[in-house]
């Protein structure tokens, strides 16, 4: 996997985060949860897509697409122009301390920050946590779109606390707390059946974290419809429902 020089300083972000303090999550909701009292900025709900080509020292740009999803998930897509094997991907949690994005050590990579500016901008930071600047290039990704992350046919990753009980599932997902059903088709699947043996007793939620597309179904209750998800894949299922945002 290959990157760009000006990332390999980002190594010591690592004893940069020591100094600064623990990093506390930050979701969707209005206020920003972090330690510091940051208003501006950082208080706008960030989940979405941030695209832009930043400039490279060894390349013709590096074309980014960053997704930061409303569970504290982050996807980061780097396109090295002129490069024979330009692609580099990564992904995991995010989080926020004051007005400073952070995104978790994906593989080889290491940590890397952006600073929260006006107009849901992200600029990329230095290993001293100082914005990148040289010869005036921009080193900043513009917010494009909430990526349509919940809408009907969006296949995606969730994470969130699952319930199964009396032949309904609902599940919450983590930093949004928007509530989804459960398809029908899946609940006799082996989502239902390891719940059975995970939760420490019954209809009480676990954690769970899952591939999925969502769906438009009939209501379980009451009429009309309501969102829902379509399993593909139970990547993850732990007794305690403790979502990445409550992880202090």
């Amino acid at each position: 996997m290959q990157t760009s020089r000006f990332f390999v300083p980002a190594i010591t972000c690592l004893l940069f985060a020591a100094c600064q303090g623990r990093e506390q999550p930050y979701g969707t909701g209005p206020d920003n949860p972090a330690a510091d009292k940051d208003t501006g900025a950082a208080a706008t709900p960030l989940a979405g897509v941030y695209t832009d080509t930043v400039p490279c020292n060894d390349c013709q740009g590096i074309a980014t697409r960053l997704t930061l999803k409303p569970d504290s998930l982050y996807e980061l897509q780097e396109v090295y122009l002129g490069r024979p094997n330009p692609t580099n991907y990564r992904r995991g949690p995010w989080r926020v301390r004051g007005q400073v994005v952070t995104l978790a050590p994906s593989g080889n990579d290491p940590v890397r920050r952006y600073q929260v500016e006006a107009a849901r901008k992200l600029r990329l930071l230095d290993a001293d946590g100082k914005p990148m600047q040289a010869d005036n290039a921009d080193y900043t990704l513009n917010y494009q779109t909430d990526g349509n992350l919940s809408e009907t046919g969006t296949r995606r990753e969730f994470t969130g606390r699952y319930t199964y009980l009396a032949d309904a599932a609902v599940f919450v997902e983590c930093g949004s707390d928007k509530r989804y059903a459960v398809a029908p088709a899946d609940l006799n699947s082996d989502l239902q059946r390891q719940y059975g043996t995970t939760r420490k007793e019954a209809g009480k939620a676990v954690f769970l974290r899952v591939s999925a597309t969502v769906k438009s179904q009939t209501a379980q209750a009451g009429t009309g419809t309501e969102e829902a998800l379509v399993v593909d894949k139970i990547l993850e299922m732990k007794p305690d429902p403790i979502c990445p945002q409550a992880v202090k």
